[in-house]
């Protein structure tokens, strides 16, 4: 079964046994926002254009929840664009969509009770691949370094092997991290967010002492 980033980061915020999602709701809305935007940029349906995301391809990605995030996000840059598409709640797309596919019985996975039915376990295999990656140190191809990425970003990536070394899981989840191109994008546009704003105060300051020394 062919699961989108979004999907199986999703699944990996779960309980293995019960589906209970372990990270809060907000966190998992972000995480799933920044999935779909990965993986848009991965597939070179959007590109970042003078700091904001343009799309690249005209055609349909011949999937509806990719396009409307592609949709969505376009013209914004990377850190609106997360932004706007949490608020949005794809989130609760995302779990319906598993939902109708048989990957979990039913979406309210904060609520108490087994959400995950006996059969399939699609995620099972995403942990092999991980486990490659980050216990036997395999290269990763750019969707699980991107995998990695946000794990490692929303802080879960040793609870997905929890038989394995958490430092050694850390540590090199956090060199897979930093070479996923989408990660490396988001984060630059956070620097230069933060920049912006310190620029804007900066110049506030300066006024508001231009006026104190008129008044």
């Amino acid at each position: 079964m062919s699961l989108l980033l979004a999907e199986e980061l999703v699944l990996l915020c779960m309980d293995d046994d019960t589906g209970h999602c372990e990270v809060p709701p907000q966190d998992a809305a972000r995480g799933v926002a920044l999935a779909l935007v990965f993986e848009l940029t991965l597939r070179g349906f959007l590109g970042v254009e003078g700091e904001k995301f343009a799309l690249q391809r005209t055609r349909s990605s011949d999937d509806p929840l990719l396009d409307l995030a592609a949709h969505n996000a376009t013209a914004l840059t990377p850190v609106d664009a997360v932004g706007k598409l949490a608020a949005e709640d794809l989130l609760q797309a995302t779990l319906a969509r598993l939902v109708s596919r048989g990957v979990l019985k039913d979406a309210e996975v904060w609520a108490p009770g087994v959400h995950l039915p006996n059969d399939p376990h699609p995620e099972a295999a995403v942990r092999d691949r991980l486990r490659q990656v980050l216990a036997q140190e395999h290269d990763p191809s750019d969707h699980d370094a991107a995998l990695v990425a946000l794990l490692h970003h929303l802080g879960i990536v040793t609870r997905v092997l929890p038989d394995e070394s958490a430092e050694t899981i850390r540590t090199r989840a956090e060199k897979v991290a930093a070479r996923s191109r989408p990660m490396r994008d988001y984060q630059q546009d956070r620097v230069t967010s933060r920049k912006r704003w310190w620029d804007a105060a900066d110049l506030m300051e300066l006024l508001a002492g231009g006026l104190n020394i008129f008044s």
